[in-house]
């Protein structure tokens, strides 16, 4: 496991390091010419705040990674019962709104929280109730039950993708603790029904899928979308080097959202495409530490991380290569964003701790208790 922690660190700092040098491009140029002779630093306001909580989230990291992620057991409620408060506190008169939502308090997001939230809530209910998995009241009703409250306060924020994201990982990880795959289409299809009602009868997200079918009917609304397309074509295979990018600063959300299309404009083909493999990298190493977990609790939760991080990590990608309808998601490790940056440098800690136990323990077999229902007979029906 070592190799694998070695290789998993290496692609997490480069997209790090990556995303800083990014955004210092980004900000920098312009930045120091409005502020040429008025005696104030060179640093903006924003590669400040994201390389402070770069900094908190690599503490987050070695702290996670330094502990045994089994002690997080007896925390996983308390932690759960703070990120409830925490969205609901959000949705009061101290939440801040901004662009048509409401998401901030106090500073932070809260719907970051809500992803370890969930990961360690599921984990630790899958593998307490193992047994009675298998039957609709617990694998369903149960897991459902926990992680409901978590996705209705992050939709009505409102934060659909990130909800989004959350009811994946929730699928995910039913399937993953042995979770009759046929029971878990009932949630998928009611959910799936619920999401289309809340697409249709929200006038943004409608025109956005509409805009999506139908580009050339809908120009303003793929403005942002187009820019990245542009921003992509002028770097071609070598890029016009970092810091000289011009058709970035026309995109929305560049430091945000939208940072892969200065990667592509400024450091080209080669830069882009590593920085998908880093992807990839960050996603195998993960479920080899997921495979090689030492108990289910563990493994549960290294798979929800990676599984986590892989579809963000997707999602963000299709929708700036104009692959998937446009949707607000932050690119891991790469996007300016605090809350996110912390909580995502703690989880892949977490990983790393996961792994160290694996290679410290001997594997008794203990993992097996938490099986994949995609290697079982399904014996609601004759052999």
């Amino acid at each position: 496991m070592n190799r694998t922690i070695t290789i998993l660190l290496t692609a997490v700092a480069a997209l790090v390091v990556l995303g800083l040098a990014m955004l210092g491009s980004i900000t920098l140029a312009s930045f120091n010419v409005q502020r040429a002779g008025t005696g104030a630093g060179v640093w903006h306001p924003w590669m400040v705040k994201q390389a402070a909580a770069c900094g908190i989230g690599f503490v987050g990291l070695i702290v996670a990674a330094s502990i045994d992620y089994r002690r997080l057991e007896r925390w996983v409620w308390p932690i759960y019962a703070v990120t409830l408060v925490l969205l609901a506190l959000v949705l009061t008169p101290l939440g801040v709104s901004a662009k048509g939502a409401q998401r901030w308090i106090f500073g932070i997001q809260p719907s970051e929280f809500a992803k370890v939230a969930l990961i360690l809530s599921l984990a630790w209910f899958a593998t307490r109730f193992a047994y009675r998995l298998r039957t609709f009241a617990t694998g369903i009703l149960g897991m459902g039950g926990v992680a409901f409250p978590l996705l209705v306060l992050v939709v009505v924020e409102p934060d659909k993708g990130t909800t989004l994201l959350l009811a994946f990982v929730t699928v995910a990880l039913m399937l993953v603790a042995g979770v009759r795959w046929l029971y878990v289409l009932v949630p998928v299809v009611a959910g799936g029904a619920a999401f289309v009602v809340l697409v249709a009868t929200s006038d943004y997200a409608h025109a956005r899928v509409r805009a999506f079918l139908n580009p050339e009917g809908n120009p303003t609304l793929n403005y942002q979308v187009d820019r990245a397309l542009d921003a992509f074509g002028a770097g071609g295979f070598y890029g016009t080097g970092l810091g000289t990018g011009t058709l970035k600063f026309r995109v929305p959300e560049v430091s945000t959202d939208f940072v892969f299309p200065a990667v592509g404009e400024e450091l080209g083909l080669p830069v882009t495409l590593a920085v998908v493999l880093a992807f990839l990298v960050i996603l195998v190493c993960g479920a080899l530490i997921a495979h090689h977990a030492p108990d289910p609790f563990g493994m549960l939760m290294a798979t929800g991380t990676t599984f986590l991080l892989a579809a963000q990590a997707l999602v963000n990608l299709g929708v700036v290569t104009d692959l998937l309808p446009n949707k607000g998601m932050a690119l891991p490790f790469l996007s300016r964003g605090g809350t996110g940056t912390v909580v995502l440098l703690t989880l892949v800690g977490l990983l790393i701790s996961v792994a160290r136990q694996a290679s410290e323990a001997p594997d008794n077999g203990n993992h097996r208790a938490v099986t994949n229902p995609f290697g079982e007979p399904d014996t609601d029906f004759p052999q």
